[in-house]
């Protein structure tokens, strides 16, 4: 029992620990940036390594693909893009409910097909192509 109890405190103190880093790290986004990279399965996208505008031309030259995300004044992406020899590949338009909850996304697809899928506010989205 005693080890029970030690065990929850320490998963405890490390979520705080967890949370308060974030939040002392949390930068807000600027409304156009780049990124070499996109990570998870849920909607929206988890933009990872951000990069320059001249860092995602480089990747661009060199025939690879990178992201522009956009963001609105609280820090929300409202779209990314992902850019692939020269051409877009794919695209998501977000939209919020006031909760801050996902609303509506509307996927493009790399042949130009557009797919709109809405949520009820606090349900958790799941990827689609």
């Amino acid at each position: 029992m005693k080890t029970l109890i030690v065990l929850i405190a320490a998963i405890g103190i490390f979520y705080v620990g967890w949370t308060l880093w974030k939040w002392a790290h949390y930068r807000k986004p600027d409304p156009v940036e780049y990124f070499a990279g996109w990570d998870g399965y849920t909607l929206p996208i988890q933009l990872t390594n951000r990069i320059t505008k001249d860092e995602a031309e480089a990747i661009a030259a060199r025939g690879n693909g990178y992201l522009i995300g956009y963001f609105d004044d609280g820090g929300r992406l409202i779209r990314d893009v992902k850019m692939l020899k020269g051409a877009v590949f794919f695209e998501h338009l977000y939209e919020y409910y006031p909760s801050g909850k996902l609303r509506r996304v509307s996927v493009t697809n790399p042949k130009g097909v557009v797919t709109t899928r809405e949520y009820e506010d606090g349900a958790i989205p799941g990827w689609f192509w």
